[in-house]
């Protein structure tokens, strides 16, 4: 056992340097009761492998029986360390972008480690309450990880790990957004919650990079584009530049709500939930955003979005057919109407006809009369079969039927 560098008795906290760094670590692996807490960043695994008397205090600790507990950001670059370092411990864990350094046991804490020469420093101490503390930092970061068998495979096969982000800082969430919209390669679908989100979006050049990726050109294909918006004359304009810029966008009217998606190349996803609905900026309508690349949350999110979609096309079908529908019937009563005045003066024409032909014994003006009482009554079949036809269309046609023998 190496004689402790503190007395148990005395609680303190100070601040060590140098080689002090070293065997304060070594301390705790050596004087450890049953379990050791370490959390790195991505330069941790190298520099504890760099030094000799941590990397035996980690073994010795590990034949004692003593539980060892890593979290540590593991990288690219680090990888190779942290195979090394699965092989001498217990449990190591990854968690991204870790960036504080410290080592805990049941009595003691080090902590914004520092192993860098000439600059080594380090945080000691023995105060129950902070020993407690960082537990409990280290119990919440340890429950988010994943393991470091996962992680290595993600990285040797390239693999993108899922994540499932709520962002509340509103100047984060317009840089992922800006962001996603400039990755757009194959497919963007975006539901805009009210005509003022399309505006707001303009300003941050959202819409501009949706434009450009939809008419990329060469070896790729231009990005499919559709968009589910409010079309109002306060967003007109915007959808007039969009419309002019890129044809192949497809937009569809729909009412207002107070959330937002965004989903791109069926990759990640977006959603916005509005505090303001009416704010001009971003970052003054944005409640909050959930961002991740879950690929159940994607699917669920395309599917709801093809679902709207398709609703619009079918209302805007359906509107379509109201206006056919009432276009239609205008044409019938006016054809109605126009059948019906026609017979009027048919009447008429044919009944004085006749009583001319009879007093007239002039067999010229005879022959006149015939022609104007001919063509009365083709133009009274006409118009009687045009009523005829209205009929058969409104289904208020009657038929006389009679039985008849051959």
């Amino acid at each position: 056992m190496r004689k402790l560098l503190f007395h148990r008795a005395i609680e303190k906290t100070r601040i060590l340097h140098r080689s002090q760094v070293v065997n304060a670590i070594v301390d705790i692996f050596y004087n450890a009761e049953d379990k050791i807490y370490i959390c790195g960043n991505s330069q941790f695994p190298e520099l504890i492998f760099s030094f000799e008397p941590i990397r035996k205090a980690i073994l010795a600790a590990k034949n004692r029986g003593t539980r060892q507990k890593y979290i540590v950001d593991i990288t690219r670059e680090n990888i190779q360390h942290c195979k090394k370092l699965i092989k001498l411990v217990d449990d190591l864990r990854h968690s991204d972008h870790t960036e504080a350094n410290f080592i805990l046991n049941k009595t003691k804490y080090l902590g914004s480690i520092t192993l860098n020469e000439p600059h080594q420093q380090a945080i000691y101490s023995n105060v129950r309450e902070v020993i407690e503390q960082q537990r409990y930092i280290f119990d919440n970061v340890w429950n988010k990880s994943i393991g470091a068998n996962e992680k290595i495979r993600e990285i040797e096969e390239g693999i993108q790990a899922e994540f499932y982000e709520v962002i509340t800082d509103n100047e984060k969430a317009k840089d992922v957004y800006i962001d996603l919209a400039k990755s757009i390669e194959k497919e963007a679908l975006l539901l805009f919650a009210n005509s003022k989100a399309v505006l707001r979006s303009d300003k941050l050049g959202i819409i501009d990079y949706l434009i450009e990726a939809s008419l990329k050109r060469g070896a790729m294909k231009g990005a499919t584009i559709k968009i589910i918006c409010p079309s109002t004359a306060e967003n007109s304009q915007v959808i007039k530049k969009i419309k002019e810029n890129a044809p192949s966008i497809r937009i569809l009217n729909s009412g207002g709500s107070h959330s937002g998606l965004f989903v791109v190349d069926r990759s990640k996803f977006m959603r916005f939930e509005l505090k303001e609905p009416r704010a001009e900026e971003f970052s003054e309508a944005i409640g909050f955003v959930v961002y991740s690349n879950s690929k159940v949350g994607v699917d669920s999110s395309k599917v709801f979005f093809e679902l709207l979609w398709n609703e619009r096309i079918q209302y805007e079908k359906l509107k379509e057919y109201e206006k056919l529908k009432e276009s239609e019937k205008m044409k019938d009563e006016f054809i109605n109407i126009a059948a019906h005045e026609l017979r009027t003066p048919i009447q008429p024409i044919l009944g004085l006809s006749e009583v001319l032909h009879a007093k007239i014994k002039d067999t010229e003006q005879r022959q006149l009369i015939d022609t104007i009482t001919r063509n009365a009554k083709r133009l009274q079949r006409l118009t009687d079969d045009i009523l005829d036809v209205t009929r058969i269309e409104s289904h208020s046609l009657k038929l006389n039927k009679e039985r008849f023998n051959l």
